[in-house]
C-alpha cells in the first residue's frame, strides 16, 4: 500500500480540515493529571458527535508523552481474518494530512510468526483505525509513525500471542498502544448500561490477574445471558484482547476506565444503543480484582436463601442481568449448608463457568438438595439451616508443598482422573499441614494417603473470600 486514502471522512468525522481540527482541539480541551505510567489507551470509534469526548477522555491523557510510535489495534470490519492484518509499509490519510506506517516494527512483527499477515485490502474501508488518526495528528502532528493491526478471530490463544509479540517488539522503544473498540451493540440502553460496564470490570480484572481468559469468559457468559437483544458485548472484544496482552508484556497491569457512555444519550433514542467507553492501561501495582463489599455479600446470601425457597415452592430462577455488575462477572463458588452446627451439603466448582449471582443460585440448590451425602432438604429445615458462601481466587499451581500456606490456601489435588479440594475453612480440623494433606487425599480424591508427596501428583492452591448469614 502506498497511501491509503480516507475512508469515512465527510461521515464519521469533518472533512474540512480547518473544522476537524477544531473540533478535536475542543474535545481534547481537558488537561488530566495522574502520575502512573501510561502503556496504552482504549477508545471507541464512532461517529465523532457520538463518541468523540469518550475518546478524548483518554487521548487527552498523551499530552506531553514521549513516542515515536503508535500500534492502532481495531477490530476488522469488512472481512473475515485468521490472525491480524498488518499495513507493512505506505502512509495513512487524513484531512490532517498523511501518517506514515512504522515499516520497521510491522516488519519485525511479520518476521516474528505467521500470526501476522500484510493485509492491505483488510484496512482499505475499514474505519476503525482511521477515525482514530485525527486525535493523534493534533496531539502530535507528523512526529511519530502507526503500525495499523485489525483483528476479529475468537481464538484467544492467537489473539494473546499477538498481543505478546506487539509488546515485545515495542519494548525499547518510545511507543504506545492504541485499542480501538465500541461496547455492545444494539440493545436497549439499560441492558446496554449493564452489561457494558460489567464487561470492563471483567477487563480491569483480567488485566490486574494478567488472565485474558477471564475478560474472554466474561463477554462469552454477557452474549448467552442477553443476546436476545444485542448483536455483541464488544464489537472489538479481540482487539480489547490483543491490545490489553501487549500492555501486560510492556509491563502495565491495570485498567483504568475514564469515561463510558452510549450513543442513546446523545440521540436521545434509548431502544437501541452502542456502547463507548475510554479508559488507559497503566502500571498501577494493583493486586486482583477488588473483594465484594458488605452489602454484596449481604445480597448474595438472600439470593442463596430465596433460591433454596423458590426450588422448594417449584419457582424458577431469574435469567437477567443483574443490577450490581459485581455479580455479574465470572466466578468459582461453593456454597455450605450447616444444620444446628453440622454440615449439611456443600456443593460448588473449581472453575468460573457461570456469574458470580447464578453461581451462588445454582450451588444453593444443588447443596440443599443434591449433595449425595445427605437426603434432600426438607422444607421444615430451612429455618434451622445457615449459608455460607465461598467466593475462589483463580487456581495457581505450585511446585512443592511447602509452598502451601496453612489457614490462607485452600489446597486442589489432582492426578489423573482422582482430584478433590479443601476449602481454607478446613484447616481448623486439622492440627498440621501434613495432617490436612492426607486427610485431602485419602478422603476427598481417593488417592493413597501420602500422594501429596509424589511429583506424580498436581497441588494448586487458591484463596477464598467467605462470608455467612450471622448467627
Amino acid at each position: 500500500m502506498d497511501i491509503r486514502k480516507p475512508a469515512v471522512a465527510g461521515k464519521f468525522y469533518d472533512s474540512d480540515p480547518v473544522k476537524l481540527e477544531k473540533a478535536v482541539n475542543y474535545y481534547l480541551k481537558t488537561v488530566p493529571g495522574g502520575k502512573e505510567k501510561i502503556y496504552g489507551v482504549l477508545v471507541p470509534h464512532a461517529g465523532y458527535a457520538f463518541s468523540g469526548s469518550t475518546a478524548a477522555a483518554a487521548f487527552s491523557y498523551l499530552k506531553g508523552l514521549d513516542y515515536n510510535t503508535v500500534v492502532v489495534i481495531s477490530t476488522g470490519h469488512t472481512m473475515r481474518l485468521k490472525g491480524a492484518a498488518l499495513v507493512a509499509d505506505g502512509s495513512f490519510e487524513t484531512p490532517l494530512g498523511r501518517v506514515g506506517v512504522d515499516a520497521e516494527t510491522a516488519s519485525a512483527l511479520l518476521k516474528a510468526s505467521k500470526i501476522f499477515e500484510n493485509l492491505p485490502r483488510a484496512h482499505e474501508d475499514e474505519h476503525a483505525i482511521e477515525v482514530e488518526l485525527p486525535f493523534l495528528q493534533v496531539l502530535k502532528g507528523d512526529a511519530f509513525k502507526i503500525v495499523p493491526v485489525a483483528v476479529n478471530t475468537p481464538d484467544l490463544k492467537i489473539l494473546t500471542e499477538a498481543g505478546r509479540l506487539i509488546g515485545a517488539a515495542l519494548k525499547g522503544k518510545k511507543a504506545l498502544v492504541c485499542v480501538s473498540s465500541d461496547l455492545s451493540h444494539y440493545p436497549p440502553a439499560s441492558i446496554a448500561e449493564k452489561s457494558d460496564r460489567s464487561l470492563l470490570l471483567a477487563f480491569k480484572t483480567a488485566v490486574n490477574t494478567g488472565e485474558m481468559a477471564h475478560f474472554d469468559l466474561a463477554a462469552r457468559l454477557l452474549l448467552a445471558k442477553a443476546g436476545a437483544y444485542m448483536d455483541t458485548p464488544a464489537c472489538g472484544q479481540a482487539a480489547m484482547t490483543v491490545g490489553a496482552a501487549a500492555c501486560l508484556e510492556l509491563g502495565a497491569d491495570d485498567f483504568k476506565l475514564l469515561e463510558y457512555t452510549h450513543s442513546g444519550r446523545v440521540s436521545g433514542d434509548l431502544s437501541g444503543v452502542v456502547g463507548y467507553a475510554g479508559g488507559l492501561f497503566v502500571k498501577s501495582g494493583s493486586q486482583g480484582g477488588a473483594a465484594l463489599s458488605e452489602d454484596l455479600k449481604v445480597e448474595l446470601l438472600k439470593y442463596a436463601r430465596t433460591s433454596i425457597e423458590n426450588h422448594l415452592k417449584n419457582k424458577k430462577p431469574e435469567s437477567s442481568l443483574n443490577g450490581y455488575i459485581e455479580l455479574n462477572q465470572p466466578a468459582a463458588v461453593f456454597v455450605t449448608l450447616t444444620e444446628d452446627g453440622r454440615l449439611r451439603g456443600c456443593i460448588g466448582t473449581m472453575e468460573a463457568g457461570s456469574m458470580l449471582a447464578d453461581a451462588v443460585t445454582q450451588f444453593a440448590v444443588s447443596s440443599a438438595f443434591g449433595d449425595p451425602r445427605f437426603n434432600p432438604l426438607a422444607p421444615e429445615e430451612l429455618p434451622r439451616i445457615k449459608i455460607e458462601i465461598s467466593v475462589l481466587s483463580p487456581l495457581r499451581k505450585v511446585e512443592c508443598y511447602k509452598d502451601i500456606v496453612e489457614k490462607k490456601h485452600g489446597v486442589y489435588v489432582q492426578r489423573g482422573r482422582s482430584s478433590g479440594t479443601y476449602l481454607p475453612q478446613v484447616w481448623e480440623h486439622f492440627r498440621t499441614k501434613e495432617e490436612f494433606l492426607t486427610s485431602l487425599c485419602l478422603e476427598k480424591a481417593g488417592l493413597e494417603a501420602g500422594a501429596w508427596k509424589e511429583k506424580s501428583t498436581a497441588l494448586f492452591v487458591y484463596t477464598v473470600d467467605s462470608f455467612k448469614e450471622k448467627q
